[in-house]
């Protein structure tokens, strides 16, 4: 072993085996002569060693040079800044650690470590964040139409008979969804009174959506957006809004953080109302718990922190979630501009005066959300701010103010309220107080309808109070007051209260009152819910009205099962006035459309009725009968019969003799799982793909292909030109394939074949040779086997034909 100083003979070996680097012959019988290391007393004046750093018990397995100058520790700022100290800490490039107050250093000898204890707060800090980025997948459409279809006929003894049709129009793709909707009626026999005949179009608009921005256009029929202190109002116009709805990965609403630090290595298990939430590796120095589930309202956050030598420190916190709020620097907007839609559902085309409504709202802090709303129209001008602010724990308040102008009134209103609830208790109040000449949009709908003229107007005053609480094995209970008055000054008051309990399984008891303190009345109902078997219930109530009345109510039924079939439900009521009322219906669903037929009334009056609906979709070129479809759908196309269609694992049915499936009920924007069972295809079809997940655009369809076709593949076996099989492991490459590989026997699997396949095999010991596979009468039948081929192997290159005959692959000759 060379001669080197003592200082730098154990750095050198430690190094060595902290590395994982075998010293040189002899060094461990030099070692194991070696005086053991140095301790305190036995340093000199200036001594430099290559110890293992550790901080706070955090050994990241750096090695650094550590000089011993006088019994103080000096290392350099780049090796501390690398281990987390900030470097406004370290004020010279050789850093005495020993002089710093804030720093505990101690030499392991044993170990040849040097040991630094530093406040945890100058150490990196660590952020714990469930919203790592989620599979976001974009929602599709497909062209198409559809029209949703509802045919309804109904006979009266008091007014004869009636015919009616809704219809819904769509057309869909990637530019947007057009969307109609209307209604005809026709009264065949009879007197129909008020009954108006002819058709009628309900709404007629244009939507695209960005999902990227959350954003949502519509040009046609539409509702304005608002806010909980503004009100609605429909036009004919355009809007453009923030619709957060296009993106279910996207969390709004701010969640709680829970911020803390530790000295050493530990382990932070999160407890949210009881139940674990997490658990996570943390580092010394700072730490953010931004893991919480996505709940809603008030609880209990626990965190246990356990360090490496086993001790726990617990802490609880408490915290309150509102997804009312918005997250800091997050804002909301609906702006719309058009013609105030009247007479809605009775003209078909009536448009009044030009308005325009406008909404936004910033998140700007965690417990602050501002909200502001202005419309105006023709001599109206309307506006006004609010807030919701979240105080702590003990839940969100909000506030609004928003004046109006009309004409020359000025008038105002004043809006506010508070929100709670945790898992066992809620409670919440509302009130709105205006003046009588305050007015908005939808006052001068109605005045304009005439609405206002007969005394309707804006209520003056509204409150509203309501709570529940669990009673855990008693059930829950809720009440509830209203108090209203409108704009003739007609005041409700309204008292209710509620209690329910499941009893026994899956049966369950409700018992409700209300008082009309105006009239002095009280009402009531109890009622007993019990299910038999996976679909069937049954039930029973008694109630009795504020004018005294009383009536018993019995009601069987059984749910339509999901693939289809047949469903019912009958009632009869024993009521003091007007005689027994007698109800009963039965449905029949299949995979095309749905018919049902009942009857309904008492003994002086009955009505019987029948129904058929469904829907049409133009897809693909064809045509296609389903059940109505009130969102989104999936056309799935195999080209196959017979083949069963999953969606989330659960079978939806079989492919058409065409290989179509029409999935009717699936909820848009989110990604679902599609699969399809191909253990039934006969041996020479294969399918390309099985399993799919994606999203569907809001009212729009989607066709989804699931490719089977015809195995093109078969076994060739290939031989060299002395008849021996290519070596195993031999590459078969062809042009535009994957490459296939030689398995025992020269047997090698292609598939995608055709009529002419050109074939280059390249051996393992860089032998090459190229062969035809040339297949009579078109593509191969699946699964035959052809060979053997000959393909002539070159000779072996020049460094390999000196090798000897042994080193060659069995069975293959030189």
């Amino acid at each position: 072993m060379p001669s080197l100083p003592p200082g730098w003979r154990y750095p050198l070996v430690m190094t060595a085996l902290l590395s994982g680097l075998a010293p040189p012959e002899g060094w461990a019988e030099t070692y194991r002569a070696l005086p053991p290391p140095p301790t305190l007393s036995s340093r000199g004046a200036n001594q430099q060693y290559m110890l293992g750093l550790v901080v706070n018990q955090r050994d990241n397995g750096d090695i650094v040079p550590v000089e011993f100058r006088d019994g103080h520790y000096l290392l350099r700022a780049g090796d501390l800044q690398r281990v987390g100290i900030p470097q406004a800490k370290l004020a010279a490039p050789l850093v005495d650690v020993s002089a710093m107050p804030e720093i505990r250093a101690e030499y392991d000898r044993q170990r040849q470590r040097i040991l630094l204890t530093v406040p945890a707060g100058w150490l990196p800090a660590q952020t714990f964040n469930s919203e790592s980025p989620r599979p976001r997948y974009p929602a599709r459409a497909s062209n198409g139409a559809l029209i949703n279809y509802d045919f309804y006929t109904s006979r009266t003894d008091s007014s004869g008979t009636r015919l009616a049709a809704w219809h819904e129009f769509r057309l869909f793709g990637d530019p947007g969804q057009f969307v109609s909707n209307g209604s005809w009626q026709q009264q065949l026999e009879g007197d129909g009174g008020s009954f108006d005949e002819g058709y009628i179009r309900y709404d007629t608009s244009w939507t695209r959506q960005n999902e990227a921005d959350s954003l949502n256009w519509q040009v046609g029929d539409l509702v304005t957006d608002a806010l909980g202190w503004s009100s609605s109002v429909r036009l004919g116009g355009v809007q453009l809004a923030r619709d957060f709805s296009l993106r279910p990965d996207l969390v709004t609403y701010p969640l709680p953080t829970f911020a803390g630090q530790v000295s050493l290595p530990s382990t932070l298990d999160l407890f949210v109302n009881g139940y674990r939430n997490s658990s996570n590796k943390v580092q010394p120095g700072p730490y953010s718990l931004t893991n919480m589930p996505f709940i809603n309202g008030a609880g209990n956050a626990v965190i246990v922190t356990t360090d490496a030598t086993g001790r726990q420190i617990t802490t609880t916190l408490p915290f309150y979630v509102s997804s009312e709020l918005l997250k800091p620097g997050l804002s909301d907007f609906s702006v719309a501009a058009g013609a105030i839609r009247e007479n809605y559902g009775i003209s078909n085309f009536d448009y009044g005066p030009a308005a325009v409504s406008g909404s936004y709202r910033y998140g700007a802090t965690d417990w602050l959300t501002l909200e502001t709303h202005a419309e105006g129209a023709n001599a109206l001008a309307q506006g006004g701010g609010g807030a919701q602010l979240k105080i702590g724990p003990l839940g969100v308040i909000n506030a609004a103010l928003a004046q109006s102008r009309m004409s020359a009134d000025s008038g105002r209103q004043y809006s506010w309220g508070y929100q709670y609830n945790n898992r066992w208790f809620s409670i919440g109040t509302q009130h709105q107080l205006r003046t009588s000449e305050y007015g908005d949009l939808a006052w001068v709908g109605n005045r304009r309808g005439g609405a206002a003229d007969d005394g309707y107007g804006l209520s003056r005053r509204s409150a509203q109070y309501n709570t529940s609480i669990s009673l855990d094995h008693y059930g829950s209970l809720g009440a509830a007051f209203i108090d209203i008055t409108s704009g003739s000054g007609d005041r409700t008051r309204l008292w209710n209260l509620s209690w329910s309990k499941n009893i026994w399984g899956s049966s369950s008891l409700y018992i409700s009152a209300s008082h009309d303190r105006q009239q002095g009345a009280w009402s009531g109902a109890i009622s007993l819910m019990i299910p038999f078997g996976a679909r069937g219930n049954a039930s029973m109530s008694s109630e009795r009205d504020p004018q005294g009345g009383s009536a018993q109510r019995v009601w069987l039924s059984r749910a339509m099962p999901a693939d289809g079939g047949i469903a019912w439900d009958a009632s009869w009521a024993h009521q003091g006035i007007g005689g027994d009322y007698r109800q009963g219906s039965l449905n029949w669903r299949t995979q095309k459309m749905q018919t049902s037929a009942g009857f309904y009334g008492s003994d002086d009056n009955t009505t019987e009725w029948a129904d058929v609906s469904g829907a049409l979709v133009l897809m693909d070129g064809r045509l296609f009968a389903a059940n109505q479809v009130n969102d989104a759908f999936v056309l799935v196309k195999t080209g196959y019969p017979d083949i069963n269609v999953r969606y989330e694992n659960q079978s939806l049915g079989n492919t058409s003799d065409q290989g179509y499936l029409l999935v009717p009920g699936v909820s848009s924007l989110y990604p679902a799982k599609y699969n399809i069972d191909i253990l039934d295809l006969p041996a020479d079809m294969t399918a390309l793909q099985v399993e799919q997940r994606f999203a569907v655009k809001r009212q729009s369809g989607y066709l989804l292909n699931f490719p089977i076709e015809q195995l093109r593949a078969a076994s060739v076996i290939l031989h060299d030109q002395y008849g021996e099989p290519l070596p195993v492991s031999t590459q078969v490459m062809r042009q535009g394939q994957a490459t296939a590989y030689v398995g025992w026997d020269g047997l090698s699997w292609l598939d995608n074949l055709t009529a002419d396949n050109a074939l280059v095999a390249l051996t393992p010991d860089g032998r090459r040779c190229e062969s035809r596979l040339i297949i009579a009468g078109g593509p191969p039948k699946a699964l035959n086997t052809y060979g053997p081929i000959t393909c002539p192997l070159s000779p072996l290159p020049a460094e390999a034909s000196t090798a000897p005959q042994s080193a060659l692959p069995s069975g293959n000759r030189p």
